[in-house]
């Protein structure tokens, strides 16, 4: 099982750059495929945060009243911590009393909306941050947001507009993002993202995945945790996924994780996206005996092929994916053909109680009543947090080269422990997961019992 280390998130996107003008929106949609999935602390534990300061403890669900803001400039135990002062207009996008910062993300395209959760979670945060927690060094936080019309020339004049309009980008999720990783690079924007889902874009140097997933490092937590949950299907496993770049580098870096961890696997197949006939790869799977099914590609094509196992009477010990699935959408379109599913992840359960997940649904219902929160939001919503941590860290003198210095340094991010540890500084898969089961319409921690399973790093040498 290999999330980019057992993981979001994240996952996250498939995507070859440059390809969306040979494809249909059809297919460029289907590469979207999140590269999520790992965890670390207890659920709702409170830990420091590696290279940011100390966030405290006095957020609590229900805490937050927009109608009551508090009027000093960093009130005692806020996410800003206790600095104080302003040094004036010390770079693009900060003056003496405002740091702007933008997000850049999917909203239009092929699937409409595909990424709006990343965008609505960072107006969340940034609406809950000024309403209850004062400033970054008595600086607002303001907001810009762009549509990267999943595209790569989207992401790319969305970017050049926001380096010149903004101090940073957070929380930001493209499918293409490859596209404005020059932009960024070259006017040295700060890049927190709520994931990085091109090697491109992980390779950019300004840039940054929250959820800090790289192909070629698994965790050894995916597979163990496979091994323990399933044991009697772990001679007889198969790997499908989408005929796309990162869908194949991540299947076979997660493929040769699971199999060093001791996971047979009797079939392997890529499936094209123009693919509309699964039967044929349902009759394999059932002429090789296979009883452990993963999948790396988008929810709506996982729901295809699941869709097909049934119409053959064909029913896996497991059938595992990434967090795409983790949605209410997976439900609606699979129905019954999809119970069943596990899906690993690093990000705290929305089934279970999490400080961090309650104020963000709770802020989420404020700037856009009716959202469903998700893996991708999540994600966003913990940028958005280490912005803050980070730059109030950096101090009153606040510079696009200081806040990357400063960022690089944080090797422990939890969003007190909103996720699983995430170097996000270092740039390396998280070590840690929990797999969930759908059942009966239903989300459930299937294992660990709680909180999350860390492992070792596995370096399989695909796409590193």
């Amino acid at each position: 099982m290999r999330r980019r280390t057992a993981l979001i998130a994240l996952t996250i996107c498939a995507l070859i750059a440059g390809c969306g003008s040979r494809l249909t929106d059809e297919q460029r949609a289907a590469l979207v495929v999140p590269q999520g999935g790992s965890a670390g602390t207890q659920d709702g534990a409170v830990t420091g945060e590696d290279g940011a300061v100390s966030e405290g403890t006095a957020e609590q669900p229900g805490a937050a009243n927009p109608q009551q803001p508090d009027k000093k400039p960093n009130p005692p135990g806020s996410i800003a911590g206790g600095c104080q002062g302003t040094g004036g207009a010390t770079d693009k996008g900060v003056t003496a009393g405002e740091i702007t910062i933008a997000n850049i993300s999917d909203i239009s395209g092929p699937v409409p909306g595909i990424f709006q959760s990343a965008q609505q979670a960072t107006k969340a945060f940034v609406e809950y941050f000024n309403a209850t927690q004062g400033s970054v060094c008595g600086r607002k936080l303001k907001l810009v947001s762009f549509d990267s019309r999943t595209d790569s020339g989207g992401d790319q004049q969305a970017t050049s507009q926001a380096c010149e309009q903004a101090f940073a980008l957070v929380g930001s999720m493209s499918a293409f993002d490859q596209g404005g990783g020059p932009a960024a690079a070259g006017c040295g924007i700060p890049d927190l993202r709520a994931s990085t889902v091109t090697a491109q874009r992980q390779r950019t140097p300004v840039s940054f995945g929250v959820a800090s997933n790289v192909v070629n490092l698994v965790s050894s937590a995916g597979p163990d945790l496979v091994k323990s949950s399933f044991p009697g299907g772990i001679g007889a496993a198969a790997y499908l996924y989408l005929n796309a770049d990162a869908s194949a580098q991540n299947a076979r870096s997660m493929q040769k994780a699971a199999e060093a961890r001791g996971i047979k696997f009797v079939y392997s197949q890529a499936i094209d996206i123009t693919d509309v006939n699964y039967a044929p790869y349902v009759a394999k799977l059932k002429e090789t005996g296979t009883k452990i099914v993963y999948w790396i590609g988008s929810a709506q094509y996982a729901v295809r092929l699941q869709q097909a196992m049934r119409q053959q009477g064909y029913t896996p010990e497991a059938f595992i994916t990434d967090p795409s699935a983790y949605d209410p959408q997976y439900i609606k379109q699979g129905g019954a053909a999809v119970d069943g599913t596990v899906v690993y992840t690093n990000g705290a359960l929305f089934e279970e109680s999490n400080a961090q997940v309650a104020l963000y649904k709770q802020w989420l219902g404020r700037v856009a009543p009716g959202a469903a929160p998700s893996y991708f939001g999540m994600f966003a919503w913990a940028a958005a947090r280490l912005f803050v941590t980070t730059a109030a860290k950096v101090g009153p003198q606040l510079t696009r080269k200081a806040m990357i210095e400063a960022v690089r340094g944080v090797h422990d991010f939890t969003a007190e422990g909103m996720v699983a540890p995430q170097d996000v500084g270092g740039k390396r898969t998280s070590a840690c997961m929990t797999l969930v089961r759908l059942k009966g319409g239903t989300w459930s921690r299937l294992a660990p019992a709680s909180g999350y399973s860390c492992g070792t790093l596995i370096d399989t040498g695909v796409g590193g």
